[in-house]
């Protein structure tokens, strides 16, 4: 790949560092890579690994400073072919947005764009409207991740994690301190507590809490030194104090060094490292003991009791309380006092866990696979100055989180089959949705932008979901069919993709659907009922082929990104139930205090067989909302009958389709009320036991050849038989998981199969 990664400076910091050894790899893996930044050591170092370092002035946010490097980096993206531009921090990401948003780069592309996420600063309304993250963002941590959702509404599945990966050959037990105890005429002799950090006010605390206990620390241990790497604003004042201390001392006893590039020989010269993020893992790398402490808190010395935490915050130490003088104190004198045997074991786990878990060379990998997702999704372009290849109309934009995932997948699908395919969507709000999607988007309302964009593109792909039905809304099946009529009448080709069909139950509606949908150049549907449907509608039964749902091609988050997940709700795997409901009723977010006594009956049944199962099988009830304005008060009112009866329950909203599958998968049965949590179980392999509020539930789950399915307007008629009839088939499930998991795992191989070939059929006719 040819890449261009732009930042602000390549000075000393952790950052700088991860940008290196980043540009470094992939350098070494035959990469075409331009680095675009101040300059700085780590350039040149990146220079001499065959990196083409250009030199803009990105580390202000001066007027003049940024109009400069945006009409540098404009010249050097037009000229640049680059396959993807790779912004870090906020003013680079800034810039390449705005570039983004208003760089033609051929035939109204835009070029390919994602950043890197390093630290969760302080937001307020105006970074927030203007921070620019590209089509997708890599966080070096969970909780940055986490951040990126709650702050900015990026949406969980654009969002990627890696390490800080550490070169454990530059940060290694056979580096020699020698040229650092000369440079700073240090006796090898003696031991010394190293601390390595940009000595700024937001991560200079621990250099002035070593300050602060100097003097006793020599008073108990006279053999040792302390060395405070690092430059920073904070680097003068920590200086004037260290030769106050040094006055008093009598003898050089604090050493600051100001910004250094050889840092693994500093690394070497430790016997006691005090730091965090990625200094702390290149000390671990040099097999050193490491007191985990910085400027947002600490965990004192590492070892295996304090892998989760640190992990969880990229041993940042955010959200613990800061180490005081007399922490690091307590936690230095302990490591000096400590047996030499045990120091050794300690390092040795030190640098095994990073070689392990936060190699270089994993960091590229989870950057190249971010990349690939990249480069394979759908290309962007400015629908205003070129049009649409694709127009995919569907339920898009409501937040159900079924239909959304849709969009994603029906666009992903497309792109695979015919890479750079220019897809548009007509969703509910075009500016929101556009930034939750990636794509050009076109508010559905907007009916005179809809039927110009329909005009100029070629092809209309009217799906997924149960788009040509009116037991919702008459108004809702003639919308859809006048899209397809309309792209009939001008000219545009007409898909109905991968839909279900129906009911149709108003003779008119089913005149209209059956005279657009016979027009269409392609039909499929997702099951067998609804392409009997569409026959009974007059459609010529050869026009019509039987697909799956798109769904399916969806993945399932990394097992990592499962296991915290189930941290946060203190699940195990396998060691919980899911259920996911919906009010039967079709209100318009509906609140608890709003269900309706039907509502509030089924909920009632339902979660009182939870209750029971719960008990039965010791497991845990994980509740599921899919459509956050409209299952969350019965999912709520669930969780609250479940506590009324003792049972311990968790109740979680997921932000995206792959963590959603996840869940599932890791559930050792799941009751579902919507058709794509029953699609999302069954993809994954787990039993499901389907409550059908709709015929298009009871028809999946026939066409995945599941008999568990519970008709809840028959199971209704008689109090009880609802909590009847869901605890018989759970039992009769669990006495056939195994069986079932292995017949949904074949079924969903095939959905796979057919949906892809869906898409591949699709993009031959544009």
């Amino acid at each position: 790949m040819k890449i261009l990664i732009v930042t602000m400076s390549m000075n000393i910091g952790g950052a700088e560092t991860h940008i290196l050894e980043l540009c470094r790899e992939l350098c070494a893996a035959g990469d075409d890579v331009t680095l675009a930044s101040f300059g700085g050591v780590y350039a040149d170092e990146a220079a001499a690994s065959g990196v083409k370092c250009v030199t803009l002035p990105l580390h202000t946010k001066r007027p003049g400073a940024v109009l400069r490097s945006y009409a540098g980096l404009k010249k050097l993206i037009r000229e640049g072919s680059f396959d993807l531009v790779h912004a870090h921090a906020r003013i680079p990401a800034f810039i390449c947005g705005l570039l983004w948003n208003t760089l033609d780069v051929g035939d109204g592309r835009k070029f390919r764009f994602v950043t890197t996420a390093h630290l969760n600063f302080d937001v307020n309304p105006l970074w927030r409207r203007i921070s620019r993250w590209g089509e997708r963002v890599m966080a070096v941590s969970d909780d940055i991740a986490d951040y990126l959702v709650a702050e900015y509404d990026i949406p969980r599945d654009r969002i990627h994690t890696t390490v800080n990966g550490i070169d454990t050959e530059k940060f290694s037990p056979s580096v020699s301190p020698a040229p650092v105890l000369a440079a700073h005429k240090l006796d090898p002799a003696r031991r010394r507590v190293v601390t390595m950090s940009r000595l700024d006010p937001d991560r200079a605390d621990p250099a002035f809490r070593l300050l602060e206990i100097a003097p006793r620390l020599a008073a108990s241990y006279p053999d040792v030194d302390i060395l405070i790497v690092g430059g920073g604003s904070e680097q003068v004042r920590i200086e004037a104090q260290a030769a106050e201390i040094n006055k008093k001392a009598g003898r050089p006893l604090v050493t600051v060094t100001g910004p250094v590039s050889n840092t693994g020989e500093y690394c070497a010269a430790a016997d006691v490292f005090v730091g965090v993020s990625r200094s702390a893992l290149e000390a671990m790398a040099a097999a050193k003991p490491v007191i985990l402490a910085g400027g947002q808190g600490s965990l004192g010395v590492f070892d295996e009791s304090k892998e989760e935490d640190a992990v969880g915050t990229n041993f940042c130490c955010r959200g613990f309380p800061l180490a005081s003088g007399d922490d690091l104190l307590s936690g230095i004198s302990a490591l000096l006092d400590a047996d030499p045997a045990d120091l050794a074991e300690m390092g040795r786990f030190n640098r095994d866990y990073v070689i392990r878990h936060y190699g270089a060379r994993r960091m590229a990998d989870d950057y190249r696979r971010m990349y690939e997702k990249t480069l394979a999704s759908p290309a962007p372009f400015h629908l205003r100055k070129t049009p649409a290849d694709v127009i995919v109309s569907g339920y898009y934009g409501f937040g159900n989180l079924g239909d959304e995932s849709l969009l994603d997948v029906i666009s992903a699908s497309l792109a695979r089959a015919k890479p750079g395919v220019k897809i548009a969507a007509l969703t509910k709000n075009g500016r929101r949705d556009a930034k939750r999607t990636g794509l050009s988007c076109v508010s559905r309302f907007n009916l005179a932008a809809v039927g110009h964009e329909i005009r100029r593109s070629k092809l209309l792909l009217s799906g997924g979901g149960s788009l040509l039905q009116d037991a919702t809304s008459r108004r809702s099946l003639k919308y859809y069919a006048g899209l397809l009529a309309w792209a009939e009448n001008h000219g545009t080709k007409a898909a109905v993709y991968a839909n279900g069909i129906g009911p149709i139950r108003d003779p008119k509606n089913r005149v209209l659907a059956g005279r657009v949908v016979s027009r269409a150049d392609r039909i499929s549907v997702r099951d067998p009922d609804s392409k009997r449907e569409l026959v009974s509608l007059g459609v010529p039964e050869e026009k019509i082929r039987l697909t799956a749902d798109p769904a399916f091609l969806l993945d399932g988050c990394a097992p990592e990104r499962l296991d915290a997940l189930l941290g946060e709700l203190g699940l195990a795997r396998d060691g919980y139930f899911a259920v996911s409901l919906r009010p039967l009723s079709r209100q318009k977010k509906p609140k608890s205090a709003q269900l309706t006594d039907r509502d509030r009956r089924f909920v009632n049944e339902a979660a009182h067989a939870a209750a029971v199962l719960a008990r039965e099988t010791s497991l845990v009830p994980l509740i599921l909302p899919m459509q956050k304005s409209q299952d969350t008060a019965v999912c709520e009112e669930a969780a609250a009958l479940l506590r009324a009866e003792g049972v311990e329950s968790a109740l979680y909203l997921p932000t995206s389709a792959a963590d959603l599958i996840g869940l599932l998968g890791g559930a050792r049965f799941a009751l579902a009320m919507r058709l794509h949590a029953v699609i999302f179980a069954s993809s994954a392999a787990t039993p499901v036991i389907g409550l059908s509020y709709d015929p298009k539930v009871a028809s999946m789950m026939r066409a995945l050849g599941q008999p568990a399915s519970i008709e809840l307007a028959e199971a209704l008629e008689a109090d009880g038989a609802l909590e009847e009839a869901i605890l018989s088939n759970v039992r009769a499930v669990l006495a056939e998981e195994e069986s079932i998991r292995l017949t949904l795992a074949g079924h969903a191989k095939e959905m796979r199969a057919l949906a892809e070939e869906d898409a591949q059929e699709v993009c031959r006719m544009i």
